[in-house]
């Protein structure tokens, strides 16, 4: 992966709680979910909770702000329920960001707020990439046949 990108999501977590019951709660289906024992990455790690996330609908080249703003626009008709979800299951907002240079990361006093009344943590993820400037391939001796003239 070479290309910029950011993404923000609502992620519940609950060792109680299914996806299912999540959603039946909120009245809106997860863009991912996952059930405890399901297997994750690439070793396989067994899950230890059931997962409901919801993602900000965002163009992905777009600044932190943005996504930030499309997932608030998307879940605000259910912040109180989202709230109410908090006292039983792990709320996060998920901000996982690939970009060249480390972008600065502000969040307003509104945002704080906000994510307090979601009873939401707050998790960054920048990960930065790197160019990697490969030397040009260099013929090796023996390697081709000899042209012919």
């Amino acid at each position: 992966m070479n290309r910029e990108t950011t993404n923000v999501r609502l992620r519940v977590t609950s060792p109680t709680l299914t996806a299912v019951d999540i959603e039946a709660k909120l009245g809106i289906k997860a863009d991912e979910s996952w059930k405890i024992g399901d297997r994750t990455g690439t070793f396989g790690a067994l899950l230890k909770d059931h997962g409901y996330a919801l993602d900000g609908v965002a163009l992905y080249t777009l600044k932190l702000d943005d996504h930030l703003r499309a997932l608030t626009k998307r879940i605000a008709p259910v912040a109180k329920k989202i709230g109410e979800i908090s006292v039983s299951a792990k709320v996060e907002i998920v901000c996982t960001m690939f970009c060249k240079t480390p972008p600065p990361i502000t969040f307003t006093r509104d945002d704080v707020r906000w994510f307090a009344a979601i009873g939401a943590s707050l998790d960054v993820e920048v990960n930065l990439l790197v160019e990697r400037n490969l030397p040009p391939a260099q013929k090796k001796p023996g390697l081709f046949p000899p042209s012919e003239s």
